[in-house]
């Protein structure tokens, strides 16, 4: 062979290693995932974590010829941090998609960036309900606050609790809380008792159950983040003889949660929009799936399924454009995207992006075998956002 032959095929060769580098790159949709992974809310990015890896281990981590990577970002901190992290995941790491975002400032501080970059972002934990309307490339796979509150508020009044003692941590989850119950109330001539605000930071509850018990209430609501604040208050709900006295309480008992609180939550109703109890088939398959990965007595909660949903409808963009769609694009499909999902159906609404899904009235049984769990009772079909309802856009 001759030096100008080798040369030509060198270059042959060098040439299509790079074109053939260049498709496997093309080949790749990367989503930047900012979640709470240390400090208080830390354990939300264990969960969303696992509903990913759930995602991950269904499809192979590829849609088609075309592989999912997610980058994954530490959201612990302030706005101006997760800002700064989706600048980075948007200009240095090339993302396609953003997903995560627990607290819903950080997820607003990143609005002004979404829209510049038109990059479509999937919010899987954060439930202010105006939120989606910061920017056109938010869209929702979780919740929001009124849509539970509001909900569980008029279950409550058509058990003719017209009496009401609202309890409730003093952030905003909480207002949204406070507000729908207002709002529910207000309207059908119910009676709030009394409103208990209380610091974000309580772990004390006791001031709290000694003014409970003072107003004797029939019926008390208390909204509570999960962990020490929800497990704390249920217990000592229980520990001050209010549930012995008969009082409901209306609150939120977790699947996380349950275990710490044990048999003092027997009896709490809650208004939720996923339950390990549903026994629709794609449920039974992912609990199934889920206890195999993660052990026989692991049950999944809500931020897993959020996370597992998101996955789904990013699958969704990249099973009609492959690797190569622009963010409007993106959010073409994302509005009025459907699935059959493990809460049941779900879909997003395509003007304002949030979720629209089943809510499932539940109540904490304590069964034969002693095991304590979430019961499902009722079923309230494809409740959107009651928020946006009452306001609409101007």
């Amino acid at each position: 062979m001759s030096i100008l032959s080798f040369r030509l095929l060198a270059a042959a060769v060098s040439i299509s290693g790079f074109f053939t580098l260049t498709a496997r790159a093309d080949d790749v949709v990367k989503v930047g995932m900012i979640m709470s992974q240390s400090g208080p809310f830390g354990v939300y990015g264990g969960l969303t974590r696992r509903g990913v890896e759930m995602f991950m281990d269904e499809t192979g981590g590829k849609v088609g010829n075309t592989k999912i990577e997610v980058i994954w970002r530490d959201e612990a901190g302030s706005p101006d941090h997760a800002k700064a992290m989706a600048q980075s995941l948007i200009v240095s790491e090339g993302v396609q998609f953003l997903t995560g975002f627990n607290l819903t400032p950080n997820a607003a501080a990143v609005a002004p960036l979404i829209s510049q970059s038109k990059t479509p972002t999937l919010l899987v934990t954060a439930a202010a309900s105006p939120l989606t309307r910061e920017s056109p490339y938010f869209a929702r796979t979780s919740f929001t606050m009124w849509q539970c509150a509001y909900t569980m508020a008029k279950w409550a009044l058509s058990k003719d609790y017209k009496d009401i003692v609202l309890a409730y941590s003093d952030y905003s989850a909480g207002t949204d809380a406070l507000q729908a119950f207002h709002k529910a109330y207000d309207e059908a001539g119910g009676h709030i008792a009394a409103e208990l605000a209380m610091p974000l930071s309580t772990v004390d509850f006791a001031p709290y159950m000694q003014k409970i018990r003072s107003l004797k209430p029939k019926v008390v609501y208390e909204f509570t983040p999960n962990g020490p604040p929800s497990v704390n208050f249920v217990k000592a709900f229980s520990t001050y003889g209010l549930s012995a006295d008969g009082t409901r309480l209306l609150g939120f008992a977790d699947e996380m949660d349950l275990p710490s609180m044990g048999e003092a939550a027997v009896g709490v109703t809650s208004v939720w929009h996923y339950s390990p109890d549903l026994t629709n088939a794609q449920n039974k398959a992912f609990i199934a799936s889920y206890q195999r990965k993660y052990g026989k007595d692991e049950l999944p909660n809500f931020q897993v399924v959020a996370a597992y949903d998101a996955m789904h409808a990013i699958a969704a963009v990249v099973k009609k454009y492959g690797a190569k769609f622009t963010g409007d694009q993106a959010m073409a499909v994302l509005r009025g995207w459907k699935s059959e999902s493990v809460r049941g159906p779900i879909e997003i609404d395509p003007i304002e992006r949030d979720i629209i899904q089943n809510q499932y009235v539940r109540q904490v049984i304590k069964t034969a075998s002693g095991e304590i769990k979430n019961h499902v009772m009722e079923t309230i079909p494809a409740v959107a956002d009651p928020w946006k309802t009452f306001n609409p856009p101007k």
